[in-house]
């Protein structure tokens, strides 16, 4: 008798492409929960190439405005067919409520799915990474690694 393993669920996995360190080590220790699968990508590395590849795209991608060399948040915009596919975006922005100059459609409140304003804090990033985890699968995120609990560094 053979036995056929069936894969469980895919693994929640997110994509971090966050210019500044400080940022990017924030969002990471936000998502350091049992089971996500986080990557974090550094500022010559492409999002949109990352997300394309493999079977579907991420879970959630979040963005920071600066990351890369755009300039008129053109990442935001070329991710916007992926968000069609079920990956919600989180934007990373200073200001939610005003586009680039000379790009009036890239209004970071409508396209993205969840526009954080600074300070980005560990815990106000894991309650928006939790929130959206409950809002794709349906049922509680859950616990946060071990080395991930101490999350009282930032007031910075």
């Amino acid at each position: 008798m053979r036995i056929i393993e069936r894969p469980g669920p895919a693994p929640f996995r997110i994509v971090v492409a966050v210019h500044r360190p400080r940022y990017r080590g924030r969002v990471c220790r936000a998502a350091a929960l049992e089971g996500w699968k986080v990557d974090a990508l550094l500022n010559r590395q492409d999002p949109l190439g990352f997300c394309s590849k493999g079977p579907r795209p991420p879970d959630i991608l979040v963005l920071s405005e600066d990351f890369g060399r755009q300039r008129t948040m053109a990442l935001f915009r070329a991710v916007q067919p992926l968000r069609k596919k079920g990956m919600l975006l989180i934007g990373l922005v200073d200001d939610c409520e005003s586009a680039p100059e000379g790009f009036p459609e890239s209004l970071p409140s409508r396209i993205c799915d969840v526009c954080l304003t600074p300070p980005y804090l560990t815990q106000a990033l894991r309650t928006e990474l939790e929130a959206a985890y409950t809002r794709l699968r349906g049922i509680a995120p859950p616990p946060p690694l071990r080395s991930a609990t101490t999350d009282a560094e930032e007031e910075d």
